[in-house]
């Protein structure tokens, strides 16, 4: 579908001009009045990363103390009907809900010990694997890949480094993520899986937890361009702004809370989680 009038009245987005323009809240909001009803399908998944937060921390903290993010697609309530649905043996799962959050739910309910950070993986797996598999829109399921694999390359060289075991962290079922798990040395084989790794290889030797953070988002929007070039007015071009809003936001909180961090610390993660549960086995669905 062309989205030419409302694409054309955008403003640009700059990445190192942190002023405000639209919020995500703001520009989900505007599009769910306008998207067609295959386009908010796409559109959608991109918010059930929300979702995977509220719903971890409901079942972590439970109602009371639970944090919950309202760009999420499901309200409280449905995230806490989602847990009572699985619980109940008698009622049947609402298809309305993606299959991967059933899944995820079932396995923290049998396996209450499992330490945090691998719950964190394996609901990332899950969501990846269920964006992979599940999305037909092209554009949507290579900034999917992009992400996992950057995430993935990073936390493996951080690992090599400190000669730390980090196979339970790689999340994601794709070639990358198993030549990650199964390869002592993948740097060459990933050359010809991924044009960029040389990009993640020079971030990761980046020091500074804000400059790496800042290569990047900058790796991102340099993606986002080149990918939505021939995209003028249809929801690619829309996916890719929403994209770049998210990258502008996260700076902006960054700049607010001077300078703190804003992603988890992959070194401090691998050497506090030395031991996980290794019987548990991460499986496609």
């Amino acid at each position: 579908m062309n989205y030419y009038a409302f694409i054309s009245g955008l403003p640009d987005l700059i990445f190192d001009e942190h002023k405000k323009v639209y919020s995500t809240r703001e520009f989900k909001s505007e599009l769910n009045a306008l998207l067609s009803w295959w386009d908010k399908r796409v559109v959608k998944k991109l918010f059930l990363k929300y979702d995977n937060d509220n719903l971890l921390s409901y079942l972590k903290y439970g109602e009371e103390n639970m944090a919950f993010n309202d760009q999420a697609n499901y309200s409280q309530e449905e995230i806490i009907d989602m847990v009572d649905s699985v619980k109940d043996e008698d009622r049947k799962w609402n298809k309305r809900y993606p299959d991967y959050l059933h899944i995820f739910i079932q396995d923290y309910l049998e396996h209450e010990e499992t330490p945090k950070i691998f719950w964190e993986d394996h609901l990332s797996t899950l969501y990846y694997n269920y964006l992979l598999n599940k999305t037909y829109n092209k554009f949507l399921k290579e900034w999917s890949e992009l992400n996992m694999n950057i995430r993935n390359v990073l936390t493996a060289l951080s690992a090599r480094r400190e000669e730390i075991e980090y196979d339970y962290l790689i999340v994601g079922d794709n070639e990358v993520a198993q030549l990650l798990r199964t390869s002592q040395n993948p740097g060459h084989t990933l050359m010809e899986f991924i044009d960029y790794y040389e990009s993640i290889r020079e971030i990761d030797e980046v020091s500074d937890l804000l400059e790496k953070e800042q290569r990047i988002d900058t790796l991102l929007w340099e993606w986002i361009d080149d990918r939505t070039f021939f995209h003028y007015f249809d929801i690619e071009k829309i996916m890719g702004y929403l994209f770049k809003l998210q990258i502008i936001e996260r700076w902006r909180l960054l700049d607010n809370e001077k300078g703190g961090e804003i992603f988890r610390n992959l070194v401090n993660t691998l050497k506090n989680n030395d031991k996980l549960h290794k019987n548990f086995k991460t499986t496609k669905r």
